[in-house]
């Protein structure tokens, strides 16, 4: 392929619309796009890092961050970690459910908090902190405070971060959460059944959830607290939560299943 076929080649999947921002930092550039329904924050302007409905900011617009949200089935937080902001989705959605919702959001880079904010219609309240910070040094400072909820979505322009897999994040997380407490992993592909990431994960958590989204991403939910509901409850419940949040979860309920489950026998 010759370098004007490769340059068109790339143009073809760009995202469409106006650029209304562009900004550079050490990491590369941020790009916001608007058209006449959404405005998208992109790395690279191809991979949609965040895409939110102009008409309405707090509409879940990926079936990723629904599948994310599907988690207050679980448990309804009084407190929330969030770690990656991108343009803001989660933070929107779940201020916009519960206003009174503690939320710490961090966020690698401080260039991606200023366009979030300016273009992406963050919360802003006196229990809502936003943090420049590595993911990983701030859980790990983090082992005083207990979260309800935490929302792991670590990506750069086009994978997600490797130190999601790490045992030693997982651990971390685990610490950091309450003790009914989940954390939720949004994960590119579905981890392999015995590999490495599943091993990890059955080491620190008793209990492991999983919804594959249509794009093929795959959400994982995990925990140390007591697990004994029926999957069909947990389905009902979670298709419920979508009412929350003016959304429909219907479609990403039935995907929902029980990855493993601790008992004192061992896993089952």
């Amino acid at each position: 392929m010759t370098d004007a076929e490769q340059a068109g080649s790339v143009s073809m999947f760009r995202i469409r619309g106006d650029i209304i921002a562009s900004i550079s930092d050490d990491y590369g550039q941020i790009t916001v796009i608007e058209n006449r329904v959404y405005r998208i924050l992109t790395f690279d302007r191809v991979c949609e890092q965040s895409k939110m409905q102009k008409s309405d900011p707090a509409l879940p617009v990926h079936n990723y961050i629904r599948a994310m949200l599907m988690a207050v089935a679980l448990k309804s937080p009084a407190n929330v970690l969030i770690l990656g902001l991108g343009g803001g989705c989660l933070a929107r959605a779940m201020f916009a459910r519960d206003a009174g919702c503690a939320m710490d959001i961090v966020e690698l880079r401080p260039a991606v908090i200023d366009a979030a904010r300016q273009h992406f219609s963050l919360p802003e309240a006196t229990h809502v902190h936003y943090h420049a910070a590595d993911a990983d040094r701030f859980i790990a400072a983090s082992a005083s405070h207990r979260y309800d909820l935490i929302f792991s979505d670590l990506y750069d322009a086009d994978s997600m971060s490797p130190v999601q897999e790490t045992e030693n994040f997982l651990q971390h997380s685990a610490r950091a959460l309450s003790a009914d407490g989940w954390l939720v992993l949004n994960y590119p592909q579905r981890p392999a059944a015995n590999g490495p990431l599943i091993q990890a994960l059955q080491k620190q958590f008793s209990v492991l959830l999983r919804c594959v989204v249509p794009s093929g991403n795959v959400v994982i939910y995990a925990s140390n607290a007591p697990f004994d509901l029926a999957l069909s409850t947990l389905q009902r419940s979670a298709k419920r939560a979508g009412d929350a949040f003016g959304s429909d979860f219907s479609g990403l309920t039935p995907k929902l299943a029980v990855l493993s489950r601790r008992s004192p026998q061992g896993l089952f």
